[in-house]
């Protein structure tokens, strides 16, 4: 018995140093800066005021968490397979490289602490999107299907390396339009009128998790880089997947 827990503890041992391995592939830099966030557009009550926040550096995921990359989290950890999927697999096997969806907020904060990783801020997800935060979209100011997924114009998903055209500033793929996105940060109605100036992140408490970018059923309104969507954390919808974070690492000092 003992035999077999050492094997088994020495496998997990391996697998997290190939995931880091990993990790560093998967992911882009995004750098430290001062940026716009939100608007002060009176329509859209819980995104006022716009103001700037400084968000330190980080990783992110270049794509969305694929089907395939979430079979996998299955496969080894057991955790349960959204409830559209048979047999812990997902049902059309054209769509391996489609981002994962019907997973819940739970769901995705558990897939990415066994990544190594975390769900970003909403701050983080904000940032890379939208780079300094001028414009409404990753690509710029106007929305069409050459740039994103959204109006239920193909019905479904796509390919999380499918639009090339609206890659963001910050050289992530999808962050608008596909499906939306869950963010680590309960949802706040008025938590912009006094949130930190510094890596916010998010209300203390609350009875909803933020996901943001929109998904393929909306309109380019829905879809906005500055839209702001919230749901239960224990909810699956067939539209919200999710993308991972992590810190940078400190540089080592110099003996």
């Amino acid at each position: 018995m003992a035999a077999a827990k050492k094997e088994i503890d020495d496998l997990e041992e391996t697998r997290i140093k190939l995931q880091a391995e990993l990790n560093s592939k998967e992911m882009v830099l995004v750098p430290a800066a001062k940026v716009r966030i939100s608007t002060s557009h009176p329509t859209h009550e819980d995104e006022n005021p716009e103001h700037q926040v400084t968000v330190n550096s980080f990783y992110l995921d270049k794509t969305e968490i694929t089907n395939l990359q979430y079979k996998e989290f299955v496969a080894v950890t057991g955790h349960r397979s959204p409830s559209h999927w048979r047999f812990n697999t997902f049902p059309d096997a054209r769509k391996a490289d489609h981002p994962i969806d019907n997973v819940s907020w739970d769901d995705a904060k558990a897939y990415a602490e066994w990544a190594g990783k975390r769900l970003p801020t909403e701050a983080e997800w904000e940032r890379a999107a939208l780079g300094d935060g001028r414009n409404e979209y990753p690509w710029g100011v106007t929305c069409s299907a050459e740039y994103a997924n959204y109006d239920n114009a193909d019905g479904d998903t796509t390919p999380v390396e499918h639009f090339a055209r609206g890659v963001s500033p910050t050289g992530i793929w999808d962050m608008c339009g596909n499906v939306s996105e869950w963010v680590n940060d309960f949802y706040g109605s008025k938590y912009f009128h006094d949130s930190p100036e510094t890596d916010p992140q998010g209300p203390d408490g609350g009875n909803y998790k933020v996901h943001r970018g929109g998904a393929y059923h909306e309109n380019r309104n829905g879809i906005r880089g500055k839209s702001r969507h919230f749901s239960m954390s224990n909810a699956a919808q067939g539209y919200i997947g999710f993308r991972c974070a992590m810190n940078e690492q400190p540089a080592e000092a110099d003996d």
